[in-house]
């Protein structure tokens, strides 16, 4: 079996000028052993400094994988349970439905499938507490339905951060635990990360001019998103899935944790075939294959990780720019020379999945952008209005919003609605719908939620107009 490996360094760069993105960084392991390892670019622009495959970079949501296999670890030891509610374990647990508070354990927390429907603007540029994020938690609406199926959200996580210490040590304290056997030193915690070598992340997510994007501490959902580690580091992890867990955990619960339980839609590509959520992860077939594939996104960096145990074969990617699926496309297009295999299109494929989406995420604001509008005055319109799970936006009339330090222009439409647009955002475009509550003609609360697909919200007035 002829495994090709000479062609990637010039694919490293096509992909990195298309994308646009600072760096990169790849491994492949074939049967235990490196195969090979790149890189190209940028770990920081501005100070020339090269890419290196000791330089660190943010695993992001590869954490949750990770994270279900320390709480494996405490399975096995006798220490926790997978039924186990974590209302019990944690008593500040609340959710706005009484059912999800009763019987949520930590297979849901692990699955997405408390009923919390994403629920990203509950954290994002708020304050890094998880004690604070646990007391916003029954005032988000449960809309989902519990146990209704896969609806992926970082809540979860913060729960399961607190489950750690219910047991008598902290995530940080149990990753560690967890990957130092096989020779991975995690960074866990912002100042670690920020204190390195490491990559620096640039946004946006498109193909616009990388800038340099500001870290942001992920304390409040470390459990989701605060793995960092190098490229060869991941492949460690890869390797370790690759041998169904060698080093990680006992068979029983190895096989327990990366059992499919939910089947996910498919990306659309013939090649990738019924993809599914574990507890540890996603899978899905690939080429006839099974592989786990894991990736993580956001802010500045993404991450990519398969490993295919019939065959013992690892691939991963790093890169410094934000949910780029550069790392996507690499990753498959090294597994397929990992394996031996004619290397399929995917720079090709992704490129033009990406150049689509963008298309559409730019014609959708404009089209917001250019709906008829009316003059449209109510007394007290403006002021601070507050959600206990969100916290404050701001209405500044006639025409602008702001949340969490972010404006948006707010249009009132003629069919009577109201939008609050923004665009140029790292993290991408972000609008959503408000209405005002008025009595007696006088706006007392406006109502909307900022997270995609959620119930509305009422953000009740605190102060007057600013």
């Amino acid at each position: 079996m002829k495994r090709d490996f000479a062609d990637f360094g010039a694919l490293l760069g096509r992909v990195a000028e298309e994308h646009g993105v600072p760096g990169l960084a790849v491994a492949a392991m074939v049967q235990g052993q490196v195969a090979y390892v790149g890189t190209h670019g940028w770990r920081d622009r501005e100070r020339g400094l090269p890419m290196t495959e000791s330089t660190p970079s943010r695993w992001y949501s590869i954490s949750k994988p990770i994270t279900a296999l320390a709480l494996g670890q405490l399975v096995a030891q006798g220490k926790l349970r997978w039924g186990d509610p974590v209302s019990r374990l944690v008593p500040g647990v609340r959710f706005a439905d009484p059912v999800a508070t009763e019987r949520a354990d930590i297979r849901d927390c692990l699955l997405h499938r408390t009923g919390l429907p994403d629920g990203n603007w509950t954290w994002w540029l708020a304050p890094s507490d998880p004690l604070e994020l646990l007391r916003r938690l029954p005032h988000l609406p449960c809309s989902a339905g519990f146990r209704s199926g896969h609806h992926y959200q970082n809540l979860g996580f913060t729960i399961l951060g607190e489950v750690f210490k219910a047991c008598g040590t902290t995530w940080h304290e149990a990753i560690h635990a967890l990957l130092e056997p096989i020779g991975i030193r995690p960074l866990t915690r912002l100042a670690e990360f920020a204190g390195a070598d490491r990559m620096v992340g640039y946004g946006p997510n498109g193909f616009s001019p990388a800038r340099r994007s500001d870290d942001f501490d992920f304390e409040a959902i470390a459990p989701a998103s605060a793995v960092c580690g190098t490229i060869l580091e991941l492949a460690k992890l890869g390797n370790a899935l690759a041998y169904d867990g060698k080093g990680l955990l006992p068979p029983s619960v190895w096989a327990e944790v990366v059992r499919p339980e939910l089947a996910l839609p498919g990306p659309g590509w013939d090649a990738m075939l019924h993809p599914a959520v574990a507890m540890a992860g996603r899978s899905l077939v690939y080429r006839g294959e099974i592989v786990l594939h894991w990736t993580g996104g956001w802010q500045g960096y993404t991450s990519h990780l398969l490993a295919m145990p019939s065959r013992r074969l690892v691939a991963c990617t790093l890169t410094n720019r934000t949910s780029s699926n550069a790392a996507d496309l690499l990753a498959f297009s090294l597994l397929d020379r990992a394996a031996g295999w004619e290397p399929l299109p995917w720079a090709e494929r992704y490129l033009n999945s990406k150049r689509t989406h963008r298309q559409k995420a730019e014609e959708r604001v404009k089209e917001l952008l250019s709906r008829p509008r009316r003059s449209w005055w109510a007394p007290d319109a403006c002021g601070r209005f507050h959600h206990p799970g969100y916290g404050d936006l701001v209405v500044a009339w006639p025409d602008r919003l702001r949340f969490r330090g972010i404006d948006l222009t707010l249009l009132a439409l003629a069919d009577g609605r109201f939008t609050a647009v923004s665009d140029g955002l790292d993290i991408g475009e972000f609008s959503f719908d408000v209405s005002p509550e008025l009595v007696d003609g006088r706006v007392v609360a406006w109502h909307g939620n900022p997270d995609p697909h959620g119930q509305s919200c009422r953000f009740e007035r605190r102060s007057g107009g600013e």
